[in-house]
């Protein structure tokens, strides 16, 4: 019972982020923050709750990048978690942390199930689930990565998916370096 609570409390919550978002109505205001720090942040806590994978991370940002850290932080729980759950037989996922003149970058790759190609298209819609992910009877809504493509988009970043069936994902974000 505890568990079905803790889903629908879940999908409340999501709900309710997905329409402050698209009315853009909410709590939080845009401010500087290094995005190095809010990836190590992030690979710490969610390594303390998945001890099944290792999550390792390659490279680096200098700039700082204007948005909402909270929700740049969603986002980043989101891709992570998911490279868990989607990859239950690997042991390892990988974060690159890049940046050209314009846009920080980070991508979230993993080895597990991946998404066929004529479905990758529609990974960003809201409550869409691919078909391979619903045999497997995988929890969730489909609501993680619209609600993350939409904090990407406000945020004036772009967001997308590369995927392989049977081989992995890399989902990945860009974002505009904060004018210094």
């Amino acid at each position: 019972i505890q568990e079905q609570i803790t889903k629908q409390e879940n999908l409340i919550r999501d709900l309710l982020n997905v329409s402050k978002i698209q009315s853009g109505m909410t709590d939080y205001q845009d401010e500087e923050f290094n995005l190095d720090n809010l990836v190590k942040m992030t690979v710490k806590e969610l390594e303390a709750t998945a001890p099944t994978h290792a999550i390792v991370i390659f490279g680096k940002t200098t700039h700082k990048i204007r948005a909402i850290k909270e929700h740049i932080g969603q986002v980043l729980t989101n891709f992570l978690t998911n490279a868990i759950k989607y990859s239950p037989d690997a042991k390892k996922v990988i974060v690159r942390l890049s940046e050209n003149k314009n846009h920080a970058m980070v991508k979230v790759e993993d080895f597990g199930m991946g998404i066929p190609k004529e479905e990758t298209k529609r990974v960003f819609d809201r409550f869409y689930r691919g078909e391979n992910v619903k045999t497997k009877a995988l929890s969730g809504y489909g609501l993680g990565l619209y609600i993350a493509s939409q904090i990407i988009k406000q945020s004036g970043g772009q967001i997308k998916v590369e995927s392989v069936e049977g081989k992995g994902s890399t989902f990945s974000f860009s974002l505009p370096i904060s004018e210094q």
